[in-house]
């Protein structure tokens, strides 16, 4: 009886199997017009030469010469040196980052915050904004679990990886809306003994699983000063083991910049990162490249002459390839009315997302395009929920299509009042370095926003901005931003609590002006 019983199943299994075989050679779809003998012959000559966008190369009886055949070594190289490049840029801004943070703060240590609050503090990070306040660390689950208490109250966060992959958001825009929770940050190395039990030791708790061993935190935190101050009071940052608490180091006006290195640092700051995380297998590939060019995970960084010069060439070509993907933007989907750009992810299509993971790949054009203009990001700056969001909108030229210029003259016209429960800013960066213009010499301000109760507006709430190379005119000065003579700028649009209209097209969004006056608009 179980021998007939065992048959039954056999045969059940194997119809199962028939039908699903079948159903996969129905959907099948067999080339009808496959190339023929003479079209292969045709295509690429025994002998001859072959024309190619990288030049000619030569075939002796369906063979590469020496010559062509060293030539083409080199474009493979090259090709690859400046790929990696691309490949890179986020790991090397967060290696940066904790680089800074360790070799410019004597008390610093993994799990410290370190409060970012003047000008020149800011222009250490790309495209850090003028409007909040910023505390951000760095931490490490090799060996235990990090554990982050936030309390009740304004805070605007995230935590990243140090590819710059982020989980979540934490505070009024995370999973507990601003109500305070427990994370417990677990990375791919956490030893399972050092992983706490969360029932009964937190009323509410997350696990917040990172790719990488190392990661980074930041937060804005929002409110009166007394609202900042108890919301500081209460928040911990600690490793799973150790006494609860949060170290908080002031920044001490230093700047200490996260964008990235040039030249052979580049690759010297990509070698260290490489040793200090895991391999991601989707990377597996590039290690090859990594490897055939000097660099590898476990040796040390030795590249030969021919390898650095290699290097060197890629990573400018490298750094040509990430400009022209910020300032002459070819991605479907990401381009909005008057060429504003949406900066992040979201329902047109291209944009980054805050795990980098789609469907059927992983992006990379567009995490290199955002990792070389700014850094971190999470699920809220890059999905558009109205009212719970962080909506970002970078333009780069101005009406005419024509780059920003700091030695001109151009007026952002504002149609009307931005959708933003929250508020709203206009910051003003520098193509060069992509940080906060550095107009200090001149006034230190590169922002104009909705905190700022002496910015002028019109009647029917629209409002213009002036930009320019010269002072304020008198008056105006909450409604200017001084730029500086031959540098580039662009400007970001940030609508915290952005609502509907700001992610639908039905808000009109600004326009940039080349002007040779601004008397027509201070009328």
């Amino acid at each position: 009886m179980k021998t007939k019983v065992l048959s039954k199943l056999a045969i059940t299994a194997c119809i199962g199997l028939f039908a699903i075989s079948s159903s996969f050679a129905q959907e099948r779809k067999i080339i009808s017009h496959p190339q023929t003998e003479e079209e292969f012959e045709k295509l690429m000559p025994v002998s001859g030469q072959v024309e190619t966008f990288f030049g000619s190369f030569d075939l002796e009886y369906s063979t590469l010469t020496k010559e062509s055949g060293d030539k083409l070594y080199k474009v493979i190289d090259h090709q690859r040196a400046s790929q990696l490049y691309l490949w890179g840029l986020p790991i090397v801004a967060m290696e940066g980052f904790e680089q800074n943070s360790f070799r410019n703060f004597k008390d610093y240590h993994y799990n410290a915050l370190i409060q970012i609050e003047t000008f020149n503090e800011r222009r250490g990070y790309l495209t850090a904004n003028e409007t909040t306040n910023y505390v951000i660390g760095n931490i490490n689950t090799r060996k235990s679990a990090v554990i982050v208490k936030l309390p009740p109250g304004k805070i605007v966060g995230m935590i990243v990886d140090m590819w710059e992959q982020s989980p979540t958001d934490i505070g009024i825009y995370g999973p507990e809306s601003g109500k305070g929770a427990t994370f417990i940050i677990v990375g791919p190395n956490t030893p399972q003994e050092m992983i706490p039990e969360p029932q009964g030791v937190f009323d509410d708790f997350r696990v917040v699983h990172i790719d990488t061993d190392r990661g980074g935190i930041l937060m804005r935190i929002l409110g009166t000063k007394e609202e900042v101050d108890a919301t500081w009071a209460k928040l911990q940052v600690y490793s799973y083991g150790e006494e609860p608490g949060v170290t908080v180091i002031g920044g001490e006006d230093k700047f200490a910049p996260t964008y990235q290195p040039r030249g052979i640092a580049y690759w010297e700051m990509l070698h260290t990162a490489i040793q200090n995380e895991p391999v991601q297998e989707r990377d597996r590939f590039f290690m090859y490249w990594l490897k055939t060019l000097g660099i590898e995970k476990g040796k040390p960084f030795k590249p030969t002459e021919y390898q650095t010069g290699v290097l060197l060439d890629g990573a400018k070509l490298g750094e040509l390839m990430a400009k022209n993907l910020v300032f002459n933007e070819r991605l479907e989907g990401v381009l909005r009315q008057n060429a504003w750009r949406y900066v992040l992810g979201g329902a047109w299509g291209e944009g980054i997302k805050g795990e980098q993971s789609m469907k059927y790949y992983d992006i990379f054009d567009p995490r290199a395009r955002y990792t070389y203009e700014a850094q971190m990001t999470s699920p809220a700056m890059t999905i558009p929920r109205a009212g719970t969001s962080q909506g970002y909108l970078g333009k780069f030229e101005d009406e005419n299509n024509e780059p920003l210029k700091g030695d001109q003259m151009y007026v952002i016209e504002v149609s009307g009042p931005i959708p933003a429960k929250m508020f709203w800013s206009f910051t003003v960066y520098d193509n060069q370095t992509r940080v906060l213009l550095d107009n200090r010499a001149t006034g230190g301000d590169v922002t104009v926003d909705s905190t700022d109760p002496k910015v002028k507006f019109n009647q029917d709430g629209s409002f213009y901005i002036l930009l320019g190379p010269g002072a304020a005119p008198k008056g105006w000065e909450s409604n200017y931003i001084r730029t500086l003579p031959k540098r580039g700028w662009f400007t970001y649009l940030r609508a915290y609590g952005a609502e509907k209209a700001f992610f639908d097209d039905s808000y009109k969004l600004p326009t940039i002006t080349n002007v040779k006056s601004f008397a027509e608009f201070m009328k």
